[in-house]
């Protein structure tokens, strides 16, 4: 019997797009809060500076040459987030975190699994 998490033979693909969706919430937070600490050096919060900057660019872009997904009938409806957000800031958040000092890093993921 196949496995339900291993979706169309893409196996440990589909795992990980599942994690990834399930702990995004924290991953914001994680992206937050490491922006707002004082430790953390001006010129790394900068990758997150230039990546809203490019998002709004693309934004400008996409609206005046959008290319939709409406004929797919759930991705169709939220194409632009879908776009904005996992092909712009997910990356620049996760280059961003990597480059944090790994001590900042693991206090605030400790404080946010443990709920503050």
């Amino acid at each position: 019997m196949m496995n339900p998490f291993f979706f169309g033979g893409k196996g440990l693909r589909s795992l990980r797009l599942f994690r990834l969706l399930l702990h995004f919430p924290n991953f914001v937070k994680l992206t937050w809060r490491l922006f707002n600490d004082e430790r953390v050096p001006i010129y790394r919060k900068a990758i997150l500076i230039f990546a809203e900057i490019f998002a709004i660019g693309f934004a400008i872009f996409y609206l005046i040459n959008p290319l939709d997904f409406d004929f797919l009938p759930i991705i169709g409806r939220f194409d632009d987030i879908i776009i904005g957000a996992f092909v712009i800031l997910v990356p620049a958040a996760w280059l961003f975190i990597r480059l944090c000092p790994e001590p900042i890093v693991r206090e605030h993921v400790d404080r946010i699994s443990r709920g503050e």
